[in-house]
């Protein structure tokens, strides 16, 4: 499984884990629902919870390919804050330093 960004047709946006199991459905788990709150200082991304009291939160979600509009890569920053919570805590360098 990969962490990807899943947009449905609904323009809802989720970040999860996703298994891209067939052509007709994917396997998501531990979504978060992706959400930008203004703030003085411009528009702030985070997360609020998304299907968490569902049994199969860590097991994983099936959902149809009907209803979702595109499948995409998160950025790092995005990425290394969704494994601050769900994943092995090791955030991905954005560059690599010179020595």
């Amino acid at each position: 499984m990969t962490t990807k960004l899943v947009t449905f047709k609904t323009n809802h946006t989720i970040l999860a884990g996703v298994d891209c199991t067939s052509d007709t459905e994917i396997v998501i788990t531990k979504p978060v629902q992706v959400i930008v709150q203004p703030t003085k200082d411009g528009p702030m991304m985070g997360f609020a919870p998304f299907l968490d009291f569902a049994e199969e939160f860590n097991s994983g979600i099936k959902i149809g390919m009907e209803n979702i509009l595109c499948i995409t890569t998160p950025n790092r920053d995005l990425e290394n804050q969704y494994n601050k919570m769900f994943g092995s805590g090791i955030e991905i360098a954005s560059t690599i330093p010179k020595l």
